[in-house]
């Protein structure tokens, strides 16, 4: 398996110069890593992507990935955004009327991710779970969207299928079930795919053996994922430079409410203080 070399290419940070990242060409490697890796694995990562994101990160020049943290500010994100930005966010996200409803940022193409929950037939952020279902309706509405949903399809379950409902009461707010405006999107393969928390972008990955679904975070998965497919992106353009990222309030400390134990932080943390050049983590506000 490839995967730890591909891992190492994207943290080099030479890779503004790919082949630079490669082993020396005299090597018996080197033809492995340039044909399997680059041409093969990169653009695995990007064919995972539905189709109108593909379409959509060719058309851009930065990604921004916004953890749903609560600490982020709409003002921080009025500075940080710009109109070459394709946005990424998570499960229940925060700021849903600003992303949804804001003249310049509601223009932008948004990827939503959405993580099952275990091995349950439910999705942290839709229908019964807490979620932003009118929020959503208006993004598909505005710019282009795509949803990558983790492990399986959306199975539409009722609330009687939640088993832990007690993790998220009921209010008035929360959609129960899927608006009819929003069934079709999840069954368009243009905009609607499935994502395996096993993908081989995080072949590495040291999960927890001893805790049951133990797998890498939402955050990290896509961090990885966008690594990779920004390499496919940057080879069908013959750019230069590949696509910018933007990770905004993925923190490196234990300042918000849950660090759920199933995920590897300590991994995660030290993997994301190695980014590439063109990447910018900013943690906490």
């Amino acid at each position: 398996m490839l995967d730890t070399s591909l891992n190492n290419i994207l943290l080099n940070n030479d890779l503004l110069n790919i082949a630079d990242a490669l082993p020396d060409n005299n090597s018996s490697d080197y033809s492995i890593a340039s044909d399997f890796i680059i041409y093969s694995e990169a653009k695995t990562a990007f064919d995972s992507l539905p189709p109108v994101i593909q379409t959509a990160l060719m058309q851009k020049k930065r990604i921004v990935c916004i953890a749903n943290n609560p600490s982020i500010d709409t003002s921080n994100l009025d500075t940080l955004l710009e109109s070459t930005d394709l946005l990424v966010l998570f499960n229940h996200f925060v700021h849903a009327d600003y992303f949804a409803t804001h003249p310049l940022i509601s223009q932008l193409p948004k990827l939503l991710f959405f993580r099952q929950i275990g091995d349950s037939n439910l999705h942290f952020g839709l229908p019964p779970r807490s979620n932003n279902l009118s929020g959503i309706y208006e993004m598909s509405k505005r710019a282009p969207l795509g949803i990558l949903l983790s492990n399986q399809p959306y199975q539409f379950p009722h609330l009687n299928d939640d088993l832990t409902a007690h993790d998220g009461p009921v209010t008035e707010s929360r959609a129960l079930t899927i608006p009819e405006e929003l069934v079709d999107l999840l069954h368009d393969n243009n905009q609607c795919g499935v994502l395996s928390e096993h993908h081989p972008v995080v072949a590495d990955y040291p999960y927890f053996s001893d805790i049951h679904s133990s797998a890498s975070s939402s955050g990290f998965l896509l961090y990885r994922l966008l690594l990779a497919a920004r390499i496919h992106v940057q080879r069908l353009q013959n750019s230069v430079f590949p696509l910018e990222m933007l990770m905004v309030g993925f923190n490196d400390e234990n300042k918000t409410e849950h660090f759920w134990s199933g995920h590897n932080w300590a991994f995660e943390r030290q993997e994301m203080a190695k980014a590439p050049a063109g990447v910018q983590i900013i943690r906490q506000y």
